[in-house]
């Protein structure tokens, strides 16, 4: 645990005798942090990597409208005096210098961080605060600069030290309780291919089924570095050129009978590209059944789509986009939901996080929630029983699902069917860029999750009412427990941060 003592207990203590004060890491007990000006909250993770694994952090958004001073404070019980530095993870937008502030005794300039702001990343930003006489609080302001677009700071794991190292050890990962979402499979694509274990690369011509003209292929599916942002991503691309028989290649994968889950919170960062006109992104999910019962009765989640015709139609091509379900008897006789937006912000050409929390009773989809943790979701459902089982959303949207991601040209979602129509492509390829897709569950009944690669958590063996699972017996094995991930290593058993941890093989409720 971060706080092994309350902070009350902590500043009582003699200051030579602490290396540390831990003021917090907003998981388990987080601290009052009042906003000052525009908007700051504790929100859940959404950069869950690196250098922080946690749950929970603190947001803070500074418009341009906004005061230069906005930020978030938390008001110390008592004034703490013997230390010389705070550090703060931080990952936020841009480059721009964060402000600090601990007292208004003395000097109360701004403190500037001792440490180089990267954007996109967590790091751990030190401030010197060693000629300040004590800290009263601690006022964390997103920067001075003046701003064209939205500043957004995310901040965790505060603390008070004489040791000005930048730490380097990753924070604790979530600690599994009771409503919260803990990270059981994260796919980053750093590695030099596509892992086969967990990924099939489609190799098809069928249009899949709305008269679609590309061709997908090995040669439409990458890893590579994003020229923007310097992100390794998988990268679908488009390109207009001639290929057995058709006018387009483009790629398409999918995690069909091996990456497949029940229920969660799944999120993908992806940068979609221009599709104006006649390109159609794609981010969604099936049935994993779907080898046995085919399309439709095998239940279809349209997390995005983004390039239907209405967009071209009304010129609004980089903000329209859908979430949909569609499931069925057959294909000529599906029941479809779906619900179309007009954003308020281009979503192309930048990276933008889709969210998607699916429950047994609901499926709700967010955009840039990270950013926004406001705003409402662009689809929303119910997942009501039926008499019919090929119609019971209850039942058919309550199995395990794979995941699809892919770019395709033209056909009916697009209205256009002729490659010389396809105006997106004039100009040479266009990519479509996921940099990472995260997969996160809280334990709850009907939960299920399964993956065979040796880097990524194996299914949790479940019990009746969700008891922990017995301990894993061969070496590597991997089990989550009591919201805990653990690994056997000969005879001992490890967290994922690498300590040994002392358990037994009795089930607790």
């Amino acid at each position: 645990m971060k706080h092994l003592f309350s902070l009350l207990t902590i500043l009582c203590l003699a200051v030579s005798a602490m290396a540390q004060v831990d003021i917090d890491s907003f998981d388990k007990n987080p601290r009052q942090w009042d906003n000052i000006s525009c908007s700051s909250a504790i929100v859940d993770n959404p950069y869950q990597t690196g250098l922080n694994l946690s749950c929970r952090c603190l947001q803070i958004v500074r418009a341009p409208e906004c005061d230069n001073w906005s930020g978030a404070i938390y008001t110390l019980p008592q004034a703490v005096t013997g230390y010389k530095y705070v550090h703060a993870l931080m990952y936020r937008n841009n480059s721009h210098k964060p402000n600090l502030k601990v007292t208004d005794n003395g000097t109360n300039l701004d403190i500037a961080p001792m440490t180089s702001i990267v954007a996109n990343t967590w790091q751990d930003v030190v401030f010197d605060i060693s000629d300040k006489a004590q800290v009263d609080f601690i006022f964390f302001m997103a920067d001075r600069e003046e701003l064209t677009e939205d500043a957004v700071v995310y901040i965790d794991d505060v603390i008070l030290s004489n040791d000005a190292t930048p730490r380097t050890t990753p924070a604790n990962a979530c600690g599994g309780e009771s409503g919260e979402y803990v990270l059981v499979w994260n796919e980053d694509f750093t590695e030099v291919s596509l892992d086969d274990a967990v990924w099939n690369v489609e190799v098809s011509d069928d249009g899949g089924g709305n008269n679609e003209l590309q061709y997908y292929c090995q040669k439409g599916v990458t890893l590579g570095v994003e020229p923007q942002t310097g992100k390794h991503c998988l990268i679908l691309t488009a390109t207009k050129e001639d290929y057995n028989g058709k006018s387009c290649t483009s790629g398409r994968v999918n995690t069909k009978n091996k990456m497949y889950y029940t229920f969660g919170k799944i999120e993908a960062r992806i940068r979609f590209p221009q599709t104006a006109n006649g390109l159609w992104p794609a981010f969604w999910q099936m049935g994993n059944n779907f080898d046995e019962v085919g399309w439709p009765r095998c239940g279809e989640t349209d997390l995005i789509e983004l390039g239907h015709q209405n967009a071209f139609r009304t010129n609004v091509q980089d903000r329209y986009f859908n979430g949909a379900m569609h499931v069925g008897a057959r294909w000529d006789a599906v029941w479809s939901e779906a619900n179309s937006v007009t954003w308020d912000y281009s979503v192309e050409d930048t990276f933008h996080i889709v969210t998607m929390i699916w429950t047994p009773t609901s499926i709700d989809m967010y955009m840039d929630k990270d950013a926004y943790p406001n705003k409402g979701a662009y689809f929303l459902a119910d997942l009501k029983p039926n008499d019919d089982p090929n119609y019971n959303r209850q039942v058919i949207f309550g199995k395990p699902n794979f995941i699809i991601a892919n770019l395709a040209i033209g056909g009916v979602f697009t209205g256009i069917y002729n490659i010389n129509s396809i105006t997106a492509l004039a100009g040479g390829p266009r990519s479509m860029y996921i940099d990472w897709i995260r997969i996160y569950q809280r334990g709850d009944e009907g939960e299920s999750f399964h993956c065979p690669s040796a880097s990524d958590p194996i299914e949790p063996e479940r019990t009746e009412n969700n008891l922990s699972p017995t301990l894993p017996s061969r070496e590597g094995e991997k089990v989550l427990r009591n919201g805990q991930l653990l690994i056997r290593l000969g005879e001992k058993m490890y967290d994922i941060m690498g300590k040994e941890v002392t358990v037994n093989n009795n089930v607790n409720r």
